[in-house]
């Protein structure tokens, strides 16, 4: 019995010295393969244009954002499937088993329009697709930077909780086709050139000085309601000469217009608001 012990005492000394071994083995295996994805960097590619928006080309299938070498999966995109991804014009081309992939550099943007997100990383192209998500219902506050064309534009305040007080702006204005690029150009509104408004393409460029202030939360009041704001800025303008009849006649005119809802963003270079202009 005694010669027993002793044998079994010797197995169980053993095997603790075995175990952290074992365990130590297995943490470098993982390690090194974690560490080497088996692809390379061929080259990188810069452009000159950080404000595109891309969303996901599907909402079910399994799109991984990596860091940027390709060794770490950082996240699942399916599970971000109100994200916009912010592409920053910046691209790798990566070699993997002899084949080459082009993967873009993107930070997401979150449904609520935070561009801070810290989901950034590469992501293969293919499974992006140009525009901001558009799942316009789910999306508040999105900068107008991301919207490529009237229409996307036009969509998005149609359907985005946010824009209620832009629906009921534009609304004030019902022969003036909405423009994205007056928005873009103008910045959303030139808050501070209000004496001499100039947008480049344009002529003969209104932005109502004494209504736009009640559009920026910056410069007045933010807490009141969407509906006393848009009460403000309907008074302004008629008291500025603009009623609904001369308003309604400004069918040569296209209007840029930009809000949010939380001013979340208070930069001087987006200044929410709106701007008039006949296209040169």
């Amino acid at each position: 019995m005694n010669k027993k012990m002793v044998d079994i005492k010797k197995q169980i000394k053993f095997l603790m010295l075995l175990i952290p071994s074992m365990i130590i083995g297995f943490a470098t295996t993982m390690i090194s393969t974690n560490a080497d994805s088996g692809y390379t960097v061929v080259k990188k590619i810069v452009g000159n244009n950080p404000n595109s928006a891309y969303h996901l080309i599907s909402k079910s299938k399994n799109i991984y954002l990596w860091n940027s070498n390709h060794t770490k999966v950082k996240a699942n995109l399916k599970h971000y499937k109100n994200y916009s991804w912010r592409y920053y014009d910046q691209s790798v081309i990566l070699s993997h088993n002899s084949k080459k992939s082009v993967y873009y550099y993107v930070q997401g943007i979150t449904p609520n329009g935070n561009e801070g997100s810290k989901l950034q990383g590469i992501v293969w192209h293919g499974s992006l697709t140009p525009g901001v998500n558009p799942n316009y219902q789910q999306l508040n506050n999105i900068n107008f930077r991301y919207f490529n064309t009237d229409k996307e534009y036009l969509n998005y305040i149609q359907k985005s909780p946010s824009q209620k007080l832009t629906r009921k702006v534009l609304k004030l204005f019902p022969n003036t086709q909405l423009s994205i690029q007056l928005t873009k150009a103008a910045g959303g509104a030139s808050a501070w050139d209000f004496n001499d408004p100039t947008v480049n393409g344009y002529k003969d460029v209104l932005e109502f000085p004494t209504a736009q202030k009640y559009f920026n939360k910056r410069f007045y009041k933010r807490n009141i309601s969407d509906n006393a704001r848009f009460k403000l800025i309907k008074s302004a303008l008629d008291k500025s000469g603009y009623d609904q009849t001369k308003r309604t006649a400004l069918d040569q005119y296209q209007i840029g217009i930009y809000y949010y809802s939380n001013p979340h963003r208070l930069i001087t270079d987006e200044a929410p608001g709106f701007t008039i202009g006949i296209p040169e």
